[in-house]
């Protein structure tokens, strides 16, 4: 399934699908395709990871407590400086943030201005990433941010390398289980959103995980009875906890899942490839 990046409402109409320079597609497409910071791994049980975008107050009021019930935590991916021009659904507090991270769930890194990675210079990137992390280190000083997800799902190769320096992964949203020769410079995951997943996608993606014992990653946004475009609801979330728990996958946040996957193998000497 290609990404949807064109589709959120914040994203620059220069990266939409309709009117997108030639060179940006290719920038995008080889940040996806070649393969800069692999790893091979062999999880010892397969592993689910639940991870919410941007993040908004539902992801924490609802879902979170959907996997505190089944007694597991995701990854919630923030923002600090979402809010200016928002017109979405309300976005969490700090507070709320704060207090996902006293639950045990992992605060990672959406960078402050949720602005495309591609479309910042390597200076103006790496101050935004340094202000997202003071932001939330002020707000409890272990909140580490140590794993990353791409707003909008797209980079470029510059980015990504520059990015994968700094966090231990790097999410995108290219469908698939990481298993085997990772690149955690673009993990892929599984959208998690009632208008491009049912129950049986959900399914198949968790007995594809178990069967080849690989880490699968979903991702959601809002949490809500009436989802937005980019979100589920409650049951569907639930639905999926349920059936990752009840097919045999152990559910954990991004940064546990990285340090099982270090726990492995060792990392493979850096190189740039093409699967």
């Amino acid at each position: 399934m290609p990404d949807r990046s064109g589709t959120h409402p914040l994203l620059d109409g220069r990266a939409g699908p309709g009117g997108e320079p030639l060179r940006l597609r290719l920038r995008r497409a080889a940040a996806r395709l070649v393969r800069t910071r692999t790893q091979v791994v062999r999880f010892s049980e397969p592993l689910v990871s639940f991870t919410f975008d941007d993040v908004l107050e539902s992801a924490c009021t609802v879902g979170a407590p959907i996997l505190e019930e089944a007694g597991v935590r995701g990854t919630f991916y923030c923002a600090g400086n979402l809010g200016k021009g928002w017109a979405g659904p309300p976005l969490a507090s700090p507070e709320r943030t704060l207090a996902l991270h006293r639950r045990g769930h992992e605060v990672a890194c959406h960078t402050y201005s949720h602005r495309a990675v591609w479309s910042l210079s390597p200076e103006a990137l790496a101050q935004d990433i340094a202000r997202n992390r003071a932001h939330f280190t002020g707000l409890a000083p272990d909140m580490a941010l140590a794993n990353f997800a791409y707003p909008f799902n797209t980079t470029s190769l510059r980015a990504k390398r520059q990015l994968e320096r700094t966090f231990a992964t790097c999410r995108g949203g290219v469908p698939g289980v990481n298993v085997g020769r990772i690149d955690l410079g673009y993990l892929r995951a599984v959208e998690l959103a009632d208008d491009f997943t049912d129950r049986a996608a959900i399914r198949a993606w968790i007995a594809l995980a178990v069967r080849e014992r690989g880490w699968l990653i979903f991702f959601s946004h809002g949490v809500a009875q009436v989802p937005e475009p980019w979100g589920c609801h409650p049951d569907l979330l639930r639905f999926a906890v349920a059936e990752a728990r009840g097919q045999g996958a152990r559910v954990v946040p991004v940064g546990e899942a990285v340090l099982r996957a270090a726990g492995s193998v060792s990392a493979e000497p850096q190189r740039e490839s093409v699967p």
